[in-house]
């Protein structure tokens, strides 16, 4: 039981670092905190729970097979992708500029966006293909309890810490709307250079 230890504590550390790492989906789920409120937010942050089932199942089967020009051809996609979504957010907030911004739509559509934005983000496919992967391989040869084990550390570390980011950014209201507006504006930017630096990455992918 004690060799379960080390695979506990390394899905943990792992699951803490993603969930505090700088990328599409951290950007929408605090976006989406602050003009939706903690409900929404807290839908981003289980996304990864459903779409990252095809996507370890798959990356699994194919450890070592992947084409080459898989991860870029899904790199411009993403970019593209979060442009729109960066655009959108920006028009959102021009529109209701200074006014208390509330999301009205269903909640399973920030589901549904947030789903697209891991799908389209090479980040996770690089992350399960170089590290999680052949860790999760690696406890399953030992046992199915090991390979449960690391990914419920990885996963609960992961999504418990993005549902503290989502309390937090839901309470910045109570800083005033000004501050809100603010960090609406920054989020939709930093969405905006992530879709760029994407979309530039892919392109070198393929011609490089």
């Amino acid at each position: 039981m004690s060799t379960i230890i080390p695979f506990l504590l390394q899905g943990a550390s792992l699951g803490l670092t993603a969930s505090i790492s700088p990328g599409p989906l951290f950007f929408y789920l605090i976006s989406q905190s602050l003009m939706g409120g903690w409900k929404r937010g807290a839908i981003v942050a289980i996304a990864p729970l459903i779409s990252d089932i095809p996507l370890v199942i798959i990356i699994l089967l194919l450890l070592g097979q992947i084409p080459a020009y898989f991860l870029p051809l899904i790199s411009i996609l993403g970019g593209l992708y979060l442009i729109y979504l960066a655009w959108s957010l920006f028009l959102k907030w021009r529109q209701y500029h200074g006014v208390k911004l509330v999301e009205t739509g269903q909640l399973s559509h920030s589901l549904g966006k947030a789903i697209l934005v891991n799908y389209l983000s090479p980040g996770p496919y690089l992350f399960w293909t170089l590290v999680n992967g052949p860790l999760l391989l690696q406890a399953l040869r030992l046992s199915v309890l090991h390979g449960i084990g690391f990914l419920v550390s990885f996963y609960g570390l992961f999504i418990g810490s993005m549902l503290i980011l989502v309390i937090i950014f839901s309470q910045v209201k109570r800083l005033g709307q000004r501050m809100v507006d603010a960090l609406s504006l920054l989020s939709a930017i930093i969405l905006h250079i992530f879709g760029i630096v994407l979309i530039v990455r892919g392109i070198s992918g393929v011609y490089g």
